[in-house]
C-alpha cells in the first residue's frame, strides 16, 4: 500500500466559472486487467467498455484501450497528448496493476514481467510523467488511478499501490481500489452538473485524494452537445472509393480479411474491421475514425515491408536460378509476389517445350494409346483439343477436314499473304510471308490459335480471319 499519505487539498479555488464538458474535452481511458506475466483482475477489463460509455454520454472525445502493453500505452498517450491543446477539461482514468519505488509510481502494462526494479521502472509507466502532460491544463485536470490492490512482484522495495507523489499545479488525482474509483466516476463525477469539490464533500470512502482542487470544475455538464455515430464520424472522413480500396488493401495485408479490394465497405469489409479493433483493443463498431485510418495506413505500410523483405530474400534463394523446381516453390509462398509474373513467365517457356516434346513423341507414335499419354500428362497443354480428336480417329481424317474447312474459304494468294503478314506482325513465326502455308506457317496459326483458346489446327477459319481483322 501507500508509503505515507500526504494529501495536498489545496483548495486554490481556481476560478473557473461552471466549465460544462463540451464535445471538445478530451479523456484517456486505460484499463488493464489481463497480463502475460501477473495476476489478472477480470472485474477491470469487464468494467472498461462501461466507462468510456459514461465519457462519452458527457461529451467526451475518448481516446482509449484495453489490456494494452507498453507501446499500445505510448501511442494513446500520443493520441490524448495531440488533443489537449484544444481540449476544454482533460481526464486521464488508469485501471490496472499500480506499483512503486520510493518516490516513482508506475502503470504497469499487460506484458510487464516485473523480474528487476530497472525492468519494471524501464518497462511500466510513469505516473508522474503522465500527471505532468496533464499538467499542460492546469485547473481543468484531473487523474483517477484505480488500483488493482494485488502484489504483482517480490521484488525488495516495490511495493504494489501508488508512492508519494508531487503533481503538477492545477492536477487533482482520485486514487483507491479499482471498484470505488469506477464508480465514483460513473455516478457522482460524471453526474450532470456535479461540482468537482461537491463530489469531494461526501463520503469517499477509501478513497485518496491529491493535488489542486479546484472550486467550479463540473465534469459533466447540462447541455452536452450529441455526439456523432460511429457511422456519422466515418462519413465525416469523406473517404472516397480509392481511399476505401487502400483501407481494404492495409486490412489485408496485416491479416483481416474484408472480401475483396473493390472500395465497397460491405459486411466483409465492416467484419475486418471489427477484427482489427478487437486486436486493438478499440471500441469494435466497425466504423473508422481518422486516427484509426492512419494507424491502420502506418500498419500497413510496415506489414509490406516486411512481406517484400521476405519476398526478395526467398526469391533469391529460390527462383532466381532458374531451375523449374526453385520457381515453382517461389510460387507455392508467394502466388501474388513481387517476382510472380516472373516466375510464370518461365514457367510457361519450361512447359512450352516439354509439351512441345511430348507432342512429337504422341505424332511420331500416332496411336490413340499416345494421344491419351500425352493428354494425361497435359491434360491442359497446347494441343489437347487435336489429342482428343485423334483418339479412335485417324488423324489423316480430322487434319482432312481442317483442310477442308480452310478450302471452302477460297483464300486467293493475296488473301494468304495478307493473313501470314498479320500473324507474323503479332509476333509469330511463319518462316517466308509468300502466302504458302508451309509447315512453319502452320505451327504459328497453331500458336495464334492457341493463345485464343480456338481449336487448334494450324488451319485458317473464318472466325481467325474476323480475329486478325478487328485485331484480337
Amino acid at each position: 500500500m501507500r508509503i505515507s499519505k500526504v494529501i495536498s487539498l489545496t483548495f486554490a479555488l481556481i476560478a473557473l466559472g461552471g466549465m460544462a464538458a463540451q464535445a471538445q474535452s478530451v479523456a484517456l481511458v486505460l484499463s488493464n486487467g489481463y497480463y502475460e506475466n501477473a495476476r489478472d483482475e477480470a472485474g477491470i477489463s469487464r468494467n472498461h467498455q462501461q466507462l468510456v460509455a459514461a465519457f462519452e454520454a458527457q461529451g467526451y472525445d475518448v481516446v482509449e484501450g484495453r489490456d494494452l502493453d507498453r507501446l499500445e500505452i505510448r501511442q494513446r498517450l500520443n493520441l490524448f497528448s495531440d488533443k489537449l491543446d484544444g481540449a476544454e477539461i482533460a481526464v486521464v482514468s488508469l485501471q490496472g496493476h499500480v506499483a512503486h519505488f520510493g518516490a516513482r509510481s508506475w502503470f504497469l502494462p499487460s506484458n510487464i514481467d516485473a523480474n528487476t526494479v530497472t525492468n519494471t521502472a524501464f518497462r511500466s509507466v510513469s505516473l508522474g510523467f503522465i500527471a505532468q502532460v496533464l499538467g499542460q491544463k492546469p485547473g481543468k485536470a484531473v487523474m483517477f488511478v484505480g488500483e488493482s490492490e494485488r502484489r504483482v512482484t517480490n521484488l525488495s522495495g516495490v511495493e504494489e499501490g501508488i508512492g508519494q507523489m508531487s503533481l503538477p499545479n492545477g492536477v487533482m488525482m482520485v486514487s483507491g481500489g479499482y471498484r470505488a474509483v469506477n464508480d465514483i466516476i460513473r455516478t457522482r463525477f460524471l453526474r450532470r452538473d456535479m461540482r468537482v469539490v461537491d463530489v469531494l464533500r461526501s463520503d469517499l470512502g477509501q478513497l485518496e485524494v491529491e493535488g489542486d482542487i479546484p472550486r467550479n470544475l463540473s465534469l459533466a455538464g447540462a447541455h452536452i452537445a450529441r455526439l456523432p455515430t460511429a457511422e456519422e464520424t466515418e462519413n465525416a472522413l469523406g473517404l472516397n472509393r480509392e481511399n476505401r480500396r487502400n483501407i481494404q488493401q492495409n486490412l489485408t495485408d496485416i491479416g483481416f480479411d474484408p472480401r475483396g479490394i473493390d472500395g465497397v465497405f460491405g459486411n466483409g469489409t465492416r467484419a475486418a474491421i471489427r477484427g482489427w479493433q478487437r486486436r486493438e483493443r478499440l471500441s469494435e463498431t466497425g466504423y473508422l475514425t481518422a486516427d484509426q485510418v492512419t494507424l491502420l495506413r502506418r500498419q500497413g505500410n510496415a506489414a509490406r515491408e516486411v512481406t517484400q523483405a521476405n519476398d526478395r530474400r526467398f526469391w533469391a534463394q529460390t527462383g532466381a536460378d532458374g531451375t523449374e523446381r526453385s520457381l515453382r516453390r517461389y510460387l507455392d509462398r508467394y502466388p501474388n509476389g513481387l517476382f510472380a509474373n516472373r516466375a510464370r513467365a518461365e514457367l510457361a517457356r519450361f512447359n512450352v517445350v516439354t509439351d512441345e516434346q511430348a507432342w512429337a513423341r504422341a505424332v511420331e507414335i500416332d496411336t490413340s494409346e499416345g494421344y491419351q499419354q500425352y493428354l494425361r500428362n497435359f491434360p491442359n497443354g497446347i494441343y489437347k483439343n487435336i489429342a482428343r480428336s485423334r483418339i479412335g480417329t485417324p488423324p489423316a481424317v480430322v487434319e482432312n477436314e481442317a483442310k477442308r474447312v480452310e478450302d471452302s474459304l477460297r483464300l486467293n494468294s493475296i488473301t494468304r499473304l495478307l493473313i501470314e503478314q498479320r500473324v507474323a506482325e503479332l509476333g509469330y513465326r511463319t518462316g517466308p510471308r509468300d502466302g504458302n502455308f508451309d509447315l512453319a506457317t502452320r505451327q504459328a496459326f497453331r500458336g495464334f490459335q492457341r493463345d485464343r483458346g480456338m481449336d487448334v489446327t494450324g488451319y485458317v477459319t473464318a472466325d481467325m480471319i474476323r480475329r486478325l481483322l478487328l485485331n484480337q
